[in-house]
């Protein structure tokens, strides 16, 4: 009996051994992959870039209709904005040293972006709405370099047209219309480009990129003979929509199509056109800039804006014709008609808006222009 029970007990203790030895072995395989994962979490965590940026844009891209969206959607994205009002303003600003890792420019200043190595190539393999964009945006010349992408186009649409009240005035159909006013009538857009193109245009001039010295002399006569016309050169849609509404201006020249479909909206009978078929058309978008230090983040917060919701959204509370061609497919029809939004196809019809080699000139003349 004794025998049996040292048996039994030498049997009852080899098993609780090999127990133990089991329970140690799966402690310590817990105990490893435990300690690995931290170790990952903790390189992954300490090797993970910033998810903040800074956004240097103008100040649609700001607005809580889109951004509050983009926070919920991403929200180890943390975008710290800069508002500029003009693209002179923007490019001052960069040249001086601002950093940050967005910007938000229009393809007529694009050029100088990259020529002053403000602005790098950007990967549209690391955009998921990229193939989205329409055709003729993704392969817009002016937004390739050698090969790289240096800007995402957002939104697109024609300026440099003509809105008017028709209860004012019966017709336009020419340029030189808006210039035969014998009162106060006209509101002229205060840019140098697009002034001085209008005043190209009256004149009868096709392509007012390539104007020389003479030229530009000759607008300058040209807007000094037609001053009893002009009400002002305006620098605010708002302003000058206020005073087609009030009924001082009969004539915004310069707009886009918007000016026209916000004033029906207040029951005014407006309508906007380009006469002659001359128009110029506007395309902006987002670089990543030299100074960016997350480039993750920074293609995360462009493919964000090229989204179908953001899309949407500024096509029909901003009316800009949307880069995302899905997106321009959940416009209502309805809202297209009376916008006058436009496909981009309509680009290649009107003039693209650049800047001409001869800036300086133009700038001179304007600013006698305007100075009366």
């Amino acid at each position: 009996m004794k025998k049996f029970s040292h048996i039994f007990s030498n049997s009852k203790l080899r098993r609780l051994h090999g127990l133990t030895r089991t329970v140690k072995i799966t402690i310590i395989i817990v105990i490893l992959i435990l300690v690995i994962s931290l170790t990952t979490y903790s390189m992954t965590t300490l090797t993970k870039p910033s998810q903040k940026i800074i956004a240097f844009v103008w100040e649609d891209f700001t607005v809580p209709e889109v951004l509050n969206p983009m926070r919920e959607k991403y929200p180890q994205l943390t975008v710290e904005n800069s508002i500029f009002t003009s693209q002179q303003e923007m490019l001052a600003k960069l040249k001086a040293g601002f950093k940050a890792d967005i910007v938000s420019p229009c393809i007529d200043y694009l050029p100088t972006l990259i020529k002053l190595d403000l602005i790098q190539p950007i990967d549209p393999s690391k955009l998921k709405n990229w193939n989205n964009l329409f055709k003729s945006l993704r392969e817009y010349p002016e937004i390739w370099r050698n090969g790289k992408l240096y800007m995402v186009p957002t939104a697109f649409g024609i300026q440099a047209g003509v809105t008017y009240r028709k209860d004012k005035i019966p017709e336009i159909r020419n340029w030189i219309d808006i210039f035969t006013f014998k009162e106060k009538r006209v509101l002229i857009l205060k840019d140098p480009r697009i002034g001085i193109i209008i005043g190209a245009w009256a004149l009868g001039y096709d392509y007012p990129w390539n104007l020389t010295r003479n030229d530009l002399e000759k607008i300058k006569q040209f807007y000094k003979e037609h001053k009893d016309s002009i009400l002002k050169f305006y620098e605010s849609d708002i302003e000058a929509r206020e005073l087609l509404a009030s009924g001082d201006a009969w004539i915004i020249a310069g707009s886009g199509p918007a000016q026209a479909y916000w004033l029906r909206s207040e029951g005014i009978d407006a309508e906007f056109i380009l006469p002659e078929g001359k128009g110029v058309g506007w395309m902006c978008g987002l670089s990543i800039l030299k100074t960016s230090g997350n480039l993750e983040a920074a293609h995360t917060y462009i493919d964000y804006f090229i989204s179908i919701e953001p899309q949407v959204y500024y096509a029909t509370e901003w009316l800009y014709g949307p880069s995302n061609e899905e997106a321009f497919k959940k416009v209502p029809p309805e809202k297209i008609e009376e916008s006058g939004m436009v496909s981009p196809e309509v680009l290649s019809q009107v003039l693209p808006l650049i800047e001409p080699e001869n800036i300086d000139e133009w700038i001179e003349i304007w600013e006698d222009i305007i100075a009366g």
